[in-house]
């Protein structure tokens, strides 16, 4: 992980306020910067990539990232929720109950991963074709008419706390949290499943590519 590409953001001096808990208030700022700076700026039509987050404390003015490698990963040759979902299968399973951690005291804060995709509109109901194509596992909504590209961001960091940024292309984004006052529920897909593993394995500095 110490030769792996790093790159610093900066942390907004103003924090989200979407969560009561402080550290992970900080996670989610960090990651909204995070989009915005490797993502938004950057650019539309970019590959996936999968990286961790350090933060030295809730004060920190910067973000950490450190790149993991494609190849590490299969990004190269696989959809990226199939290949976090992969990378994570020989992963032990986390634990149900996982004592809180101070990021400033871990190996790393989380593991993040931003892609690319298609979506359909939120005021639409997913269609019966639709319906059954998720339910076997299959990608239909790169078929859909009105579908509509975003850029993701998925989270987890080494508590457990699930993040997701959504933007879709020409708009604001949105950030949602485990940890935010309404208990949104973010996924229980293969992303953030798999980075929950990574995460974890990350923390109890376990080897994990």
């Amino acid at each position: 992980m110490e030769n792996w590409e790093k790159r610093a953001v900066l942390m907004p001096a103003t924090p989200l306020g979407l969560c009561e808990d402080k550290m992970a208030d900080a996670m989610a700022t960090a990651l909204a910067a995070i989009e915005q700076r490797e993502g938004e700026r950057r650019g539309w039509d970019k590959p996936a990539r999968l990286f961790t987050v350090h933060l030295a404390g809730l004060d920190t003015r910067s973000i950490e990232l450190r790149i993991v490698p494609a190849r590490l990963w299969g990004a190269q040759v696989r959809n990226p929720a199939d290949a976090i979902g992969h990378t994570a299968q020989r992963l032990p399973a986390v634990p149900t109950a996982v004592e809180h951690r101070s990021y400033a005291d871990a190996p790393v804060a989380g593991v993040a991963a931003m892609f690319e995709g298609w979506d359909r509109p939120a005021d639409r109901k997913p269609t019966e074709y639709e319906q059954r194509s998720n339910a076997q596992g299959r990608r239909v909504n790169h078929l859909a008419p009105d579908r509509i590209e975003s850029r993701l961001v998925y989270a987890v960091d080494i508590n457990q706390v699930e993040f997701y940024v959504r933007r879709c292309r020409g708009q604001q984004p949105h950030v949602l949290s485990t940890a935010q006052r309404d208990q949104t529920t973010v996924g229980t897909g293969l992303v953030p499943l798999g980075l929950g593993r990574i995460a974890h394995a990350l923390r109890e500095g376990q080897p994990a590519f």
